[in-house]
């Protein structure tokens, strides 16, 4: 594939967005990968389009990157305020133990993180920075609200993890739910 990293577009989601947003997501949800193709990295996150277009009306917490030669969405970040993803148990049961972990010498609490996650880059498009991109965007539209970002890397998922910690990620602990052991990483919203 050809491809250079100006053909790519980097910016907030639009609800004519969400279908691709949508069908990206499900590329690469673990429930539609086996063996090999979970190596390579995978989401857990599941959001329905109508989740997804309130994601981006209220928080403005879609970040796409577009392929502008192909119309394809190509990479996505979702972000959010715990508030607003309190019904889903992992990131309600995420917020009641952020003071439980401290980034920069600080407890972690849910007023001045957001969660951000998942980010996902088509197979194809891997390799040309477009993940770095479409982090730095957000950390930008965020900036203003929390000064610091949240995630959570499940252990089986190596290919996740070696990415935030090539972006600087901190490691602050691990922590389990539903059967899972996953790394809790934070970072500053700002460079």
């Amino acid at each position: 594939m050809k491809m250079k990293i100006e053909d790519i577009d980097v910016r907030l989601a639009t609800s004519s967005d969400i279908p691709g947003v949508k069908q990206l997501l499900e590329r690469y949800h673990v429930k539609n990968l086996e063996g090999e193709k979970r190596a390579d990295g995978f989401v857990t996150t599941d959001m329905t389009e109508q989740q997804l277009n309130e994601l981006c009306a209220t928080e403005q917490g879609v970040v796409i990157a577009e392929d502008r030669a192909n119309e394809k969405i190509v990479g996505l970040l979702l972000g959010a305020s715990w508030q607003f993803l309190k019904p889903w148990p992992m990131f309600d049961f995420m917020a009641s133990i952020l003071n439980d972990y401290t980034f920069q010498g600080k407890r972690l609490d849910a007023k001045t993180s957001y969660q951000y996650g998942p980010i996902c880059v088509a197979e194809e498009y891997r390799g040309y920075g477009i993940g770095e991109l479409i982090l730095a965007h957000q950390r930008q539209v965020f900036a203003a609200r929390y000064s610091v970002i949240v995630t959570f890397v499940n252990v089986l998922n190596p290919r996740s993890y070696a990415f935030h910690l090539r972006n600087k990620f901190e490691d602050v602990g691990f922590f389990n739910f539903n059967g899972n052991k996953y790394h809790m990483m934070a970072l500053p919203t700002l460079a």
